[in-house]
């Protein structure tokens, strides 16, 4: 059996080290095909897939071909050039004061233009700056005069001051300016990818982009992330049936306890597909046990939605029945002051979209 991946999200990694990787390239291949569409976001739950996509992204535009061997992007038209690519994830900065986000910002962007290739950081002007002139320095270094952005957790930073809402909204304003440069280097940009949690649509990234595509809950890319039960039975078949056997389960009975337990994630009303959480999964079926567990909830607290109910005026709100049905437009955040709860629900997975 092809070893699970549980502690790396790198898409290189896993291809050179052998170990299962569910083939979601031709959903990527869609993305990248048509350059007039070139700005895109996509919100999902935590540990969902979502770094692992980013670090497939980086890959298909370093043109590294030989990593996506038998994958489906491979027996496409797709025309494998290289571009400098700006890759950032915004998960690992620290927001617990203004202060701190700023020390923690800057340094995160730094490193991840150091990274990209661009050495010329000046210490003495902005995050926002100094990208907007990476931009700028490494398309004009690339023979095809583009670049790619790709951000992770461009949310994260705001989500974890959710408790202190000026504090919140303090950080959101500093990442607009940061968010901004894209529209400013347009002509300059191959192709942007954005993930997140939440949306906070007064954040510069969606009222300045009007060109900016939010596919979160377009029926066409709705499957793009989280695993099937066609994919579970291409990809994990041999894992499945070691559990089944060790818990002396018929793979019938097994296959409906493992639905119960991780799977229910929909992200379109158009199609029944219902999807299973990539974290869950491996890490249930890499080290298989006789009983399931709430795996999910091991791998660290969601920070938005414990923020969020950290709020003095916070209601219960799990008093109504689960799993939450919401419409899409209502997982737009634009007063961190005052949301719906059920945008928070959003990570948990106790919610479906209609």
């Amino acid at each position: 059996m092809k070893p699970i991946a549980v502690t790396t999200s790198d898409f290189p990694t896993l291809i050179r080290d052998g170990q299962i990787y569910v083939d979601k390239t031709a959903y990527f291949h869609s993305l990248v095909a048509d350059p007039s569409r070139k700005y895109f976001f996509i919100a999902r739950p935590r540990r969902f897939g979502k770094t692992l996509m980013m670090s497939t992204f980086k890959a298909i535009f370093e043109g590294r071909r030989e990593l996506f061997k038998g994958l489906a992007i491979d027996s496409t038209g797709y025309d494998w050039k290289k571009y400098p690519v700006l890759a950032f994830n915004f998960g690992k900065v620290a927001a617990t004061s203004l202060d701190e986000f700023n020390n923690s910002f800057a340094l995160c962007v730094r490193e991840s233009l150091s990274l990209s290739g661009f050495s010329g950081y000046d210490e003495k002007l902005l995050p926002s700056d100094n990208f907007m002139r990476a931009i700028a320095a490494l398309a004009a270094q690339s023979e095809t005069g583009q670049v790619v952005v790709l951000v992770d957790e461009y949310d994260d930073p705001v989500a974890k001051a959710l408790k202190d809402p000026d504090l919140a909204v303090a950080i959101r304003d500093r990442l607009a300016t940061f968010y901004a440069q894209l529209k400013d280097s347009t002509d300059l940009v191959r192709f942007a990818m954005i993930t997140g949690v939440s949306k906070f649509t007064k954040i510069s990234v969606f009222s300045t982009l009007s060109n900016m595509v939010d596919i979160s809950f377009n029926a066409k890319y709705a499957a793009m992330l989280g695993y099937t039960d066609a994919e579970l039975d291409e990809y994990f078949g041999e894992h499945m049936a070691a559990q089944a056997s060790l818990m002396k389960l018929d793979m019938p009975e097994y296959r409906s306890r493992l639905r119960l337990w991780y799977n229910g994630f929909r992200f379109t009303g158009e199609d029944a597909t219902t999807l299973y959480n990539p974290i869950s999964i491996s890490s249930t079926l890499a080290d298989p046990a006789k009983t399931f567990a709430p795996t999910w909830t091991q791998t660290g607290r969601p920070s938005m939605l414990m923020n969020y109910l950290r709020r003095d005026e916070f209601l219960h709100v799990f008093s109504k029945k689960l799993p939450v049905k919401a419409r899409d437009t209502e997982f737009d955040v634009s007063d961190l002051r005052n949301f719906k709860t059920v945008g928070m629900l959003f990570q948990t997975g106790y919610l479906t979209i209609k």
